[in-house]
């Protein structure tokens, strides 16, 4: 994942890397629900749910692309990388 691309300091050794969603944010900016949102974009409306309730430790590259894309932000806007 990202935090082998970039290597881990001694700190980060020792932590996991997590993505935490900012989609239910995005989501109200648009008046979105899931199911809105998921029709809009194809990704399926547990994948959303998925992403609004917690940490993951994955990505999806194809649900992150059309997030990114139909939202028209970057990686950065739609995740929060956090070291626990």
């Amino acid at each position: 994942m990202i935090a082998t691309l970039i290597g881990k300091t001694e700190y980060e050794k020792e932590k996991e890397l997590y993505f935490y969603s900012n989609l239910e944010a995005l989501m109200a900016e648009k008046g979105l629900s899931i199911a809105e949102l998921s029709e809009r974009t194809g990704v399926a409306q547990s994948t959303i749910r998925s992403l609004i309730r917690g940490r993951l430790k994955r990505l999806d590259s194809i649900s992150t692309g059309k997030l990114t894309q139909f939202f028209q932000c970057k990686l950065d806007e739609l995740y929060a990388m956090k070291w626990e």
